[in-house]
Formats: structure tokens, sequence, C-alpha cells
């Protein structure tokens, strides 16, 4: 399934993005246990899981086509009831193989009928287009005092959403300031069947993440130094977060790196007209 990975690229108005394969098409290993790093205070991997795995399907073709938008946000509503659809139709179009960010949820936040309506019917439409586009709920993981809060959250969240993957904000700065709340968050992801990660600004990632994000801050060589030592550290798929507007150049990566592009759109964005959406910039 991950062999025509190799020959896919991503066009953009500056080039070409190739995205890089792993080393091996068939299923990943089993995590081996890893000698922590000094950074992460002698801490084992606890979880018996395939990394880069959700559901028992490999993240690489899971996050081809990226794309992050909110239209939920500190009990906000960024979108009208009447847009709805037409967000929709607009994601659907653009064949994602992850939606990302719909919704982010303070702690103390649950969803509610509108929620649960909203997401189906953009899972129904995506799906449509693409039959096995996942999607994810974001969280901060610095906003969570315990563990057990975090997995209180994730499970009362899941038996309404159902999400595929888990993606944290401050994942890799709770990892050192609460352990507790990453490790946890990790294990119930994990016994659930759910891929979980989440961003960093440095080059660690949290112990037994599926996955991580970093974001494009316009400098090439930032860029390809951070990926290439956090792949050293941590072998995981990552994304590399794109606002709208920016413009990323084209970037080829070793075997050893599998970086994608998660483009970050405004509802606005989705919103427009087909016409004026086709003239915005691409990545």
């Amino acid at each position: 399934m991950l062999r025509w990975l190799g020959m896919l690229s991503i066009i953009g108005c500056n080039g070409t993005w190739r995205l890089a394969p792993p080393l091996d098409t068939g299923t990943p290993p089993p995590k081996r246990r890893e000698v922590a790093s000094a950074r992460n205070g002698d801490r084992p991997h606890r979880h018996v899981h395939l990394p880069g795995v959700v559901r028992g399907a490999a993240l690489y073709p899971v996050f081809a086509q990226a794309v992050a938008v909110t239209i939920y946000r500190d009990g906000r509503w960024l979108v009208d009831s009447g847009q709805v659809h037409q967000l929709a139709d607009s994601l659907a179009r653009m064949a994602p193989t992850l939606v990302s960010s719909l919704f982010v949820f303070a702690p103390d936040e649950l969803p509610t009928p509108r929620h649960r309506a909203v997401y189906a019917l953009i899972k129904e439409r995506v799906r449509s287009r693409v039959q096995d586009a996942r999607f994810d709920l974001r969280l901060d993981a610095m906003r969570y005092a315990s563990g057990p809060e975090v997995i209180d959250h994730m499970r009362r969240l899941a038996e309404v959403l159902e999400p595929d993957l888990w993606f944290f904000t401050n994942w890799e700065v709770a990892d050192r300031e609460h352990f507790a709340v990453v490790a946890s968050a990790t294990a119930q992801a994990h016994a659930n069947g759910q891929a979980i990660g989440g961003t960093t600004r440095g080059e660690e990632m949290a112990m037994d993440s599926d996955f991580g994000a970093v974001s494009w801050d316009g400098s090439v060589s930032t860029l390809q130094r951070q990926l290439r030592r956090l792949s050293a550290n941590h072998a995981l798929p990552y994304l590399i977060t794109v606002e709208e507007s920016d413009v990323l150049p084209p970037l080829a990566w070793p075997p050893a790196i599998r970086a994608f592009v998660l483009q970050q759109l405004t509802p606005e964005r989705l919103l427009l007209p087909a016409d004026r959406r086709s003239a915005s910039p691409r990545r």
C-alpha cells in the first residue's frame, strides 16, 4: 500500500515537494525498548504499539494530503450553521487524507449535539471522496493538571466523536513539565487503537508518540536541521504545519526523514466561491 508513495509528489507554486516514504514497504516492526535520552529522564517505553500506526494502518498515506481547519475553539463556533454544508463540500473537493483540528476543546468542554452532527456531516462528505480519510481532535497538553483528567476527557470525547488520531499542542513541553499527562494520554490512545502525537519546537519528541508536528517559520535551513535531528532521535513521520498564506519552497528529504505538509486553512478560505479559492495561494 505504501509503494505508491515512492512516486507521490505534491505540486506547489514553486516546485514539487517530495514525500519521503519509509525505507521498506511492509508493516513497521514492533517498537523496541530504547535507551531514554537524558532529556527525558530515563523513561522506558511502556506501551505495546507499532510506531506510526493508527487502527492497523500506517500513517504515511494518512498524511499524504493533510489539511487543518478549525471551526470551533474556546467555546465559540467560527462558522454559522448555514455555512457548514458549504464548508464540508469544499473540504471534500480537496480530497484530504487527514482532516485535522476541526474542534479544539478545553479540558472542561464536552461535545454537544451540534458538534456531533457537524462532525458526522463533514466525515460523510469527505469520505464520499476519500474512503479512508482520517480525522483527529486537537487538545492542549499543558492545560491538563493530571493523568486521570486527560484520560477522562479523551474517553468522553471519543465516546461521542470517535476520532482516529489525537493531536496535542505543547506536546513536547508537557512531556518535560507534566510527564504524567503525556504518558496517560498516550496509554489511553494506544489502548483504543488510536495514534497520538503533537507539536515540538525543539529536537525531542515525547516517548511513544506516533507522529510529530513542526512549524514552518520561513527558514529552510532551520527546518531541515530540526527534522534531521528529530528523525535521528525519534524515527517518526513529521507534519510540517504551513499557514494558508505561506509558501513552502521545494524540499527533498533523505529516506530517513518522513516529512509531510499540513496545510492550515481558515474557514473563510473554504467558504470562498470555487473560482476565488483556486486563485488563492496553494502549496
